[in-house]
């Protein structure tokens, strides 16, 4: 629709509070106050036994995407969680205390960081994602937190002394900025350099996001959204529902406002104006507008908005709306919100369980900084018992089944950092191999059951072994027929394994230039690895033009790889090693491993330069190198 009308820009309205909007259950938006210096009042901690009586439901329901995941097994080998601790972040927890018995843990913990500290707020949304929580990492132990705005400084110290493993956040803040200074990403960040692994919902804005430039061709103030003739973005509201509007831009000395329409609503043969967020910029404020509407009436209802170029040079704005149906015009692409735009955390989109495909709503990446987002997907339309028979759409709802994910593979292997959990489930999502902006490396599987941690208890190299297992240096046993999750730590090991646990213990740099070596096929499995060996002339390869990735790894051969990726450090006190002759290639590279503690030679006096080397020696010496770093 073109507009005519004169809309007036009122002065008495200005930029609306920040809000904390709830992302998952569509059309849902709950709103906390902004951050404001404040006295802490008292908080409520209580541990609770869960109603052994239900009075809600009477069975109990398990989530439709547990099989997809590859939870059900990894839970029929006996990963469960147990041993971590998931904290749930939500706006509210009603009928927690109800539920039906085994649909929460027996003992739950529940924090209330806002002044009242109660749970119940009038929705239980956060109940929902506890449920699904569980239903995937059984024995993990649950916190259910409420928080505003106010408190999440000292709601991430208290993550952090309660030595939390995974944040399950299913919220986004719908103030901006969206190029990651949100006031939130400090603390968010703080808790997962500290360790913690954080889960956020990618939102559902893909269709109500839009992205343009504030083109005003016929020169009346307003901006063409559709860069030919229309002012308006029409969308439609449900009768009583509220929606937040949200528009930035890239140049806070130009000044822009936002107004809402009544579409339905005609003055002198125009759109109604319903209201305007039009705070001045230009002088230090930031580029931002923001604002609430609600539709009053008892039917559904066409609403449109509409950008003022007030002032300044043109620019790229953002808008963004939550709580309503689908935007007229939309641009998918940068959709993530806050905090799910953040780098470190781990965002997850939506895709439905039955169907595998992409939910339309499930925002789209990059970030502001260019980073692919969301990480991965999973699943969403599935059931609770809180609405049992109805199937609840959403991020929010994919969102802890990947903060479940994370429980089993923390309690499986306890030293993975929030970084290496992230990239074992990029590893082993559906498009690991060809990530978009659209599912990130795809949908969520837990893969190979982590049988070695279990088989090789006791094992002399026991930490190494878990080490280069968890850190994805070696995904399993190279053998076929081995069992799932394996690591062969007696297998001798290959030159074109050692070119991988090299390369990848460097963060599978990518190399500039490609080896000219006759038996390294363009499309081999080490054949990048080679590459970037070869480019730092860590090997020289076994001739000049061959590698022979076949071939099995010498001790001295080990020794000169390790001490060239480590840029040939020299100076070591001669090693004394009686079977290393002077002026043998690896001999500085067997003074700098003693000298390094790296190794301690196969006796005190001898190196055993042509032994082989055995998966598990590769991956001592690597952790060790590691650990020199």
């Amino acid at each position: 629709m073109a507009a005519t009308v004169a809309r007036v820009r009122s002065p008495t309205l200005r930029l609306r509070s920040a809000c904390l909007l709830l992302v998952a259950a569509l059309g849902a938006t709950t709103l906390t106050s902004p951050p404001e210096a404040t006295e802490p009042t008292q908080k409520r901690r209580t541990t609770v036994e869960a109603a052994a009586t239900p009075t809600r439901r009477t069975l109990a329901v398990t989530s439709e995407g547990l099989v997809g995941i590859g939870a059900t097994d990894w839970q029929a080998a006996g990963h469960t969680g147990a041993g971590t601790k998931v904290a749930i972040l939500d706006l509210g927890f009603d009928g927690w205390d109800t539920l039906p018995e085994g649909e929460l843990p027996a003992n739950v913990e529940a924090m209330g960081f806002n002044q009242t500290g109660a749970l119940d707020s009038g929705t239980d949304h956060g109940t929902q994602m506890a449920e699904i929580v569980h239903d995937v990492a059984p024995e993990a132990s649950l916190v259910l937190i409420t928080f505003n705005d106010n408190y999440m400084g000292e709601m991430v110290d208290w993550l952090l002394a309660n030595e939390v493993d995974v944040v399950s956040m299913s919220l986004e803040w719908t103030d901006g900025p969206l190029d990651g200074t949100h006031w939130s990403s400090e603390h968010i960040q703080r808790g997962i350099d500290a360790g913690i692994t954080w889960v956020v919902a990618a939102g559902n804005s893909a269709k109500r996001h839009h992205v343009g430039t504030t083109v005003d061709k016929d020169g009346d103030g307003w901006v063409e959204l559709d860069n030919v003739s229309t002012e308006f973005n029409e969308f439609r509201m449900a009768a009583g529902a509220s929606a937040d509007l949200l528009l930035t831009w890239d140049d806070a000395a130009t000044d822009l406002d936002l107004c809402v329409f009544d579409m339905e609503t005609l003055t002198e043969g125009e759109p109604t104006q319903v209201d305007c967020a039009d705070g001045p910029q230009g002088g230090g404020e930031p580029a931002i507008e923001a604002m609430t509407i609600t539709n009053t009436s008892d039917a559904s209802r066409r609403y449109g908005y509409s950008i003022s170029h007030f002032s300044g040079e043109e620019v790229i704005y953002d808008t963004r709306i939550w709580g309503s149906g689908y935007l007229q015009f939309s641009n998918p692409a940068a959709s993530i919100g806050v905090p799910a735009n953040m780098t470190d955390a781990l965002t997850v989109g939506a895709v439905a369980w039955n169907t595998l495909e992409l939910q339309p709503y499930s925002g789209w990446g990059p970030n502001m900084q260019g980073v692919l987002k969301p990480d991965v997907v999973a699943p969403d339309q599935i059931t609770t018992s809180q609405w049992a028979g109805v199937s609840n759409t959403g991020t929010s709802y994919a969102a802890p089944h990947v903060a479940g994910v994370a429980a089993l593979m923390i309690g499986a292997m306890p030293d993975l950092t929030p970084a290496q959990v992230k990239q074992r489930l990029k590893d082993r999502a559906s498009q690991a191999n060809s990530p978009d902006h659209r599912q990130g490396w795809g949908i969520v599987a837990l893969g190979s059951l982590p049988s070695s941690i279990v088989a090789i208890r006791g094992h002399w190299a026991e930490t190494s072994i878990d080490w280069a297992f968890t850190t994805a240096i070696t995904p399993g046993c190279p053998t076929d027929g081995a069992t799932a999750g394996s690591t062969c730590p007696e297998l001798d090991v290959t030159r074109d394994e050692m070119a991988q646990f090299m390369w990848r213990s460097k963060g599978q740099p990518a190399p500039t230039t490609t080896a000219a070596f006759e038996d390294v096929a363009v499309d081999a499995t080490y054949t990048t690895a080679v590459d970037w060996l070869a480019e730092q002339q860590i090997t020289l390869g076994c001739t000049t033009t061959t590698y022979c990735p076949d071939g099995t790894v010498t001790r001295a051969e080990m020794a000169a790889f390790l001490w060239r990726l480590e840029g040939s450090p020299e100076g070591s006190t001669p090693a004394g090693f009686g079977d290393v002759p002077e002026g043998v290639f690896y001999g500085a590279a067997a003074d700098w491993l003693l000298a390094s503690g790296t190794t301690t030679g196969c006796t005190t006096t001898s190196y055993c330069p042509d032994g082989l080397v055995t998966r598990a020696e590769m991956f001592t010496f690597l952790r060790r190198v590691d650990d020199l770093d």
